[in-house]
């Protein structure tokens, strides 16, 4: 087995290797991986995912069913909406989510350089950002939760006048 030096891995890597157990909620990282990896895919002017890929026609088109449209972007959308939301409340936590996730693959120190602060407030700034996250994951499920519920009470009702 081939061993990696620490200035040749990547941040997520380290992090993945590390500090997962420690300061990472590991399925809120890999969403946020995913994410970033969506944001960096903008071919289409900015929009996520190219909005049609050559499999997606194929399978549309000599698919034994029509096929809808495949879209793989839904939750990387809802992290986005989730990113978007912490930028406007919290520039800070909205830089640690640019650091760590989109500019690319910069050492801790060097994202603890440019956050302004040491490498231990990093990952702590980290963890804190990944609890917003999952916080606001938790909220849309609520919400989709409750509005399930109302619909199905609505039904229930509309049903009992019919009968």
């Amino acid at each position: 087995m081939r061993r990696r030096f620490l200035f040749s891995t990547t941040v997520a890597e380290i992090l993945q290797r590390i500090f997962v157990r420690d300061f990472m909620i590991e399925y809120i990282n890999k969403r946020m991986i995913d994410w970033a990896t969506w944001c960096k895919r903008r071919d289409d002017g900015g929009l996520g995912y190219p909005g049609k890929s050559n499999y997606c026609s194929l399978v549309q088109t000599h698919g034994d069913r029509a096929a809808g449209p495949i879209t793989e972007s839904a939750p990387a959308m809802e992290i986005e909406g989730i990113i978007i939301a912490i930028r406007a409340k919290a520039p800070a936590q909205y830089a640690v989510a640019n650091w760590f996730y989109l500019k690319g693959s910069h050492t801790v120190k060097r994202i603890a350089q440019e956050l302004g602060c040491g490498e231990t407030t990093a990952y702590t700034r980290l963890h804190a950002l990944h609890l917003a996250v999952m916080d606001a994951l938790n909220e849309i499920d609520i919400a989709a939760q409750d509005r399930a519920y109302e619909n199905r009470v609505a039904a229930e009702a509309k049903s009992k006048l019919r009968a």
